[in-house]
């Protein structure tokens, strides 16, 4: 079974957004659909105005450029320097988020308890460490208040694509797989990934299921969507 080094990880996202040529729902500049309903749900659940956001792994921007016309105020962050080029070009006069480069594996650059809500939108899958991803995880811990919310969007082993892709290309760790492209993913079944977020109070759990198309083929997705608060 392979593994990725975490330098490789990165080169091949860097590629891929300055060259996007594999993951063409990467580009779009519309929010995640599950980040908009994320925001509706944390609004009638909150009804907190202008509440300060963080997103992980955010590529171009899309989903903190929309939660920023929507009202919150957003920091975002990737270890991708094309990635967050491209984000501080599409984010317009008026909208409110600070992008800047950061490796999610380090330690972030905010102070602990920041943050009234946090996104994970099929960012943490990407990190090709066990450790490095329980450390993203904990970082997410420590910069939201407390009370503070966590929406993780992520890949399921009932995904027809990605499960195809751990029984042709395995890497070493259970679940995961080496993309054709070459880097590492990583998916869920619904006990490890709740296992993963124990520290966190469940509020949500839901499936999202939509067909997307990967390398000319429609595939069938069951994505997790999962709301967590700090406790």
């Amino acid at each position: 079974m392979k593994s990725v080094e975490h330098t490789r990880q990165k080169d091949i996202w860097e590629e891929e957004h300055s060259k996007p040529f594999v993951l063409p729902q990467m580009d779009r500049q519309q929010a995640s659909g599950g980040v908009q309903k994320f925001w509706l749900w944390l609004m009638q659940k909150t009804n907190k105005k202008n509440p300060a956001g963080i997103e992980m792994g955010c590529g171009k921007g899309r989903n903190s450029i929309w939660l920023s016309g929507q009202g919150a105020k957003m920091v975002a962050f990737d270890f991708s320097q094309n990635a967050i080029r491209e984000a501080k070009k599409r984010a317009h006069l008026g909208v409110d988020v600070k992008f800047l480069v950061h490796d999610a594996s380090k330690k972030w650059p905010f102070e602990s308890n920041s943050f009234d809500f946090a996104v994970d939108c099929f960012a943490s899958m990407d990190i090709e460490s066990p450790d490095a991803r329980s450390f993203a995880r904990d970082e997410f811990r420590r910069t939201l208040k407390k009370g503070g919310i966590l929406l993780v969007y992520t890949l399921s082993t009932d995904d027809e694509f990605h499960k195809e892709m751990v029984k042709k290309s395995p890497a070493a760790e259970k679940n995961s797989f080496i993309h054709p492209t070459g880097k590492f993913e990583k998916i869920f079944d619904r006990k490890e990934l709740l296992d993963f977020y124990k520290d966190f109070k469940l509020l949500e759990v839901e499936r999202i299921e939509k067909d997307e198309e990967f390398f000319g083929k429609k595939y069938h997705c069951k994505h997790f969507w999962i709301i967590l608060q700090k406790q």
